[in-house]
């Protein structure tokens, strides 16, 4: 994997963290020592957690429409 990709990965996966109030704050400079799986798995891990909250916020306007 190219340090571009490896870079891009990590931009996307701290754009992701910043957008989830439930993610676990950490400090993103370790994300330069992981591999490409690992990172992928964190990428792979935020975006469930994103559509989660976004299904929960549908749930919740639907609700609040229908009052």
């Amino acid at each position: 994997m190219s340090s571009i990709e490896k870079k891009e990965l990590i931009v996307e996966i701290a754009k992701l963290i910043e957008s989830d109030k439930d993610a676990v704050p950490m400090d993103l400079s370790i994300l330069e020592y992981m591999r490409e799986d690992e990172l992928i798995s964190i990428l792979k891990n935020l975006y469930r957690s994103k559509e989660s909250r976004s299904q929960e916020n549908e749930a919740w306007f639907d609700e609040l429409c229908q009052k």
